[in-house]
């Protein structure tokens, strides 16, 4: 049997749904900042364009009541963004794939959608090598070399420690392989 709520409790139950989506908002906009801030290089301990975001950050999250969590996401998205912008991104220090991950899993879909409607006729709510280039001060070319300098160096280690362990060398594992007695 259903029963109604009351007005107070739908009130409580949506402001409740809404802090638990600014908090994941803001758990991801932090992600995206620790991914990128250690490829900004800064004489200080905390890089200024990251100590502006943070003062820009908590004003956008003191609005809260008076703003949709669209408009809030959007906003603190938008942000995040002009902060890469306005600073300089050591790409050595990055991860593309990362960053393309986490930027398409936390940031604002409808203003990466914005952004992407002045690059192609077909605009979509996903972030793409493209975009993040440009985003970063950088091409696709870039970021596509420095990630593949990332996989020749996984590839490598991964070969090297394939070479030292003869367990990596089956396709089926088991753990009484690692510890055998003549295993090194």
């Amino acid at each position: 049997m259903k029963t109604k709520k009351s007005v107070s409790d739908q009130v409580q139950h949506s402001t409740k749904e809404k802090s638990l989506a600014i908090a994941k908002i803001q758990k991801g906009i932090q992600c995206c900042v620790h991914e990128v801030h250690h490829a900004m290089p800064s004489l200080f301990p905390i890089h200024p364009q990251v100590k502006s975001f943070h003062a820009v950050q908590k004003k956008i999250f003191s609005q809260s009541e008076k703003l949709s969590v669209e408009a809030l996401h959007f906003q603190i998205t938008h942000a995040f963004i002009n902060m890469l912008i306005q600073s300089k991104i050591a790409i050595q220090h990055i991860s593309p794939n990362r960053l393309l991950v986490l930027f398409n899993q936390h940031l604002s879909k409808s203003f990466i959608y914005d952004r992407n409607c002045h690059l192609y006729d077909k605009p979509h709510t996903s972030m793409s090598m493209q975009l993040l280039g440009e985003l970063l001060g950088c091409t696709r070319n870039q970021l596509n070399y420095r990630q593949s300098q990332i996989d020749q160096a996984f590839k490598f280690k991964w070969s090297a420690l394939q070479a030292k362990c003869e367990a990596l060398k089956y396709d089926h594992l088991d753990s009484s392989m690692f510890w055998r007695a003549e295993h090194e």
